[in-house]
């Protein structure tokens, strides 16, 4: 029996920055309180890198050119020293590249950017895309490619920064395939935005087709079961804690959670976190909870499902 593919899905990443604090504009808060570090440390992605060979994680890893309009992956990010980005981006490209199809989350994750003169807008991305055309789209579709590009990274896909696109999606796809071929010369692309949790049958969809051109639409099937991660006091972060949330991927079993429930309604089972609820504000809880989630699937599952990247996913889908 052929193995139905399973993919993790990181949104948010970038090198130091933290995306959540940056986007605070004033109290650097949580909606419930929590005061959010600043910045997240190069160790925590060793941590993650470590955590997806043991388990042989595959996916979608998203870098944000931009993160938090605070500098770039190119020219650095002034709040940093430039070696520890420069070390960030070499060990994406040494230890996740293989394993991850690699994104651009746009360009900021934040205040959409005008590519005319670099300067940033007072209303952020998604904002800014739900006025835009297909044109305007691909142009800063492009740029962020490039960027990614330009930084060493092969990225034929696009991560909406929150639901970037939603209000015209056909466009948006195009905008996608037109971009892909600008900057790479080939005819298959692919983008995350949509969620399918709870859809039976559900699973990657050709959304644009031209000129032998694809686009290809990879939903999660599966919300952030680690967000909440942010907000718990390290003294809570128990074993039992940490075990309750993998239940919510996978119970201790094996019958029951996000993933078994997927596959039972022959959906393509998926994990989508971010890297601000891997990291917890510090306590890692997400991470480690990843890690009891990812070892329950391959001990249960491991003759169901295979770990398999976006790209690899795109081309298979019809």
């Amino acid at each position: 029996m052929k193995k139905k593919p399973i993919y993790l899905v990181v949104n948010d990443s970038a090198p130091r920055v933290h995306d959540a604090y940056r986007i605070k504009s004033a109290a650097r808060c949580t909606p419930a309180g929590t005061i959010l570090v600043p910045d997240i440390p190069n160790d925590f992605l060793y941590e993650f890198c470590d955590l997806a060979e043991k388990e042989n994680l595959r996916g979608k890893f998203s870098i944000i050119p931009m993160a938090g309009c605070c500098g770039d992956i190119i020219n650095g990010f002034p709040a940093f020293p430039d070696h520890e980005i420069a070390d960030w981006l070499d060990t994406v490209k040494s230890r996740l590249t293989e394993r991850f199809s690699i994104t651009p989350e746009m360009l900021t994750h934040h205040k959409a950017v005008n590519l005319a003169d670099g300067s940033f807008l007072s209303i952020n991305e998604m904002e800014w895309a739900s006025s835009q055309n297909r044109e305007a789209l691909s142009a800063y579709i492009e740029a962020a490619l490039q960027m990614l590009k330009d930084a060493g990274f092969h990225a034929v896909g696009a991560t909406s920064p929150w639901s970037f696109g939603i209000e015209h999606e056909h466009e948006y796809a195009a905008a996608v395939s037109d971009a892909v071929y600008r900057v790479w010369k080939e005819p298959l692309s692919w983008y995350c935005l949509r969620s399918r949790i709870g859809k039976s049958g559900a699973g990657a969809w050709v959304e644009f087709e031209e000129d032998g051109r694809r686009c290809v639409s990879v939903p999660t099937t599966a919300g952030d079961v680690f967000w909440s991660t942010i907000d718990v006091p390290a003294s809570d972060l128990t074993q039992s804690y940490l075990s309750s949330l993998a239940d919510r991927i996978i119970t201790k079993d094996g019958l029951h959670g996000a993933v078994p429930d997927a596959l039972a309604i022959d959906a393509l089972p998926s994990i989508y976190v971010h890297w601000q609820s891997l990291f917890s504000n510090g306590s890692r809880a997400g991470l480690k909870a990843l890690e009891i989630a990812a070892s329950r699937i391959n001990r249960y599952l491991g003759d169901i499902v295979e770990w398999t990247d976006c790209e690899s996913l795109a081309k298979q889908t019809i």
